[in-house]
């Protein structure tokens, strides 16, 4: 695969101006899709959209959160999901003039679901892969929560390191995530699963909204409250779906947008 050119994208917050790492491809249509990761990982999640045909006329952008990947990793600055969704917010705010289709994984998916209604219900298209909507589905996060921030490097994240590195279906970008920004993330993470909201949310999301998840993940106890309609297997895969199996699943991510387009043009 060809290297994908790495830029720089600026985002404001309160209190804080980032610029934050991202891959970017600009076209002249206007058509945007906007890839966001999950804890842990980075842009390198969606490597596979720049490679696919399927996608070869889009505009893309998949940025680098605070704390992951090469963007920078403040340690003032909270790292709470709903802190997340403004960064993310900014970008949009952006390219507002653009028809975005936000595709987001894991807590990227929940983190998408505390963006501003206004932001929502001006998406194309609102795909969230394996987000984690409950508590009980936040394995990893819920590991992570239980240990203190200081020390975490040592008690969590250097463990957690060696242990993903050679675990085949599993994509994270761990050697580049910052232990505060983890941790932090963590704990929001679970908090935020845990509050009751993140399913309602999803269900009254003000845009055409799918949740896709790895068919070897069928027992997500999300799909027991979600309407079949919203909800789309990949094949052959598990909680990195775009990795195990990639044409599977951005054969179905372009369908998907191309619904979400077809139903906002009605």
């Amino acid at each position: 695969m060809t290297a994908i050119p790495q830029t720089v994208v600026p985002a404001a917050v309160p209190g804080h101006d980032f610029r934050l790492t991202a891959w970017q491809r600009e076209t002249s249509g206007e058509s945007l899709l906007v890839l966001v990761h999950g804890l842990g990982c980075s842009k390198t999640s969606f490597d596979g959209a720049w490679a696919d045909p399927l996608f070869r006329d889009w505009a893309l952008l998949a940025p680098d959160l605070p704390g992951f990947g090469r963007s920078p990793k403040p340690a003032d600055f909270g790292y709470d999901l709903r802190q997340q969704a403004r960064v993310i917010a900014s970008l949009l705010d952006q390219r507002a003039s653009r028809r975005v289709h936000l595709v987001a994984h894991s807590m990227g998916g929940t983190l998408s679901l505390l963006l501003p209604d206004r932001i929502l219900a001006r998406l194309e298209t609102l795909v969230l892969v394996e987000p984690r909507l409950l508590a009980e589905s936040c394995s990893v996060a819920a590991e992570a929560s239980r240990y203190p921030e200081d020390g975490f490097d040592e008690q969590f994240m250097r463990g957690f390191r060696r242990r993903v590195s050679t675990e085949e279906r599993v994509a994270f970008d761990a050697d580049h995530a910052d232990p505060v920004a983890f941790q932090r993330s963590a704990t929001s993470l679970v908090k935020w699963a845990g509050s009751g909201e993140m399913v309602p949310r999803f269900l009254k999301a003000p845009c055409p909204a799918w949740f896709v998840y790895g068919a070897d993940n069928r027992h997500l106890a999300e799909l027991r409250q979600l309407p079949a309609e919203q909800t789309v297997a990949i094949p052959g895969s598990a909680h990195f779906p775009m990795h195990d199996n990639p044409a599977a699943f951005y054969a179905t991510l372009a369908d998907l947008t191309a619904a979400g387009a077809h139903r906002r043009s009605r």
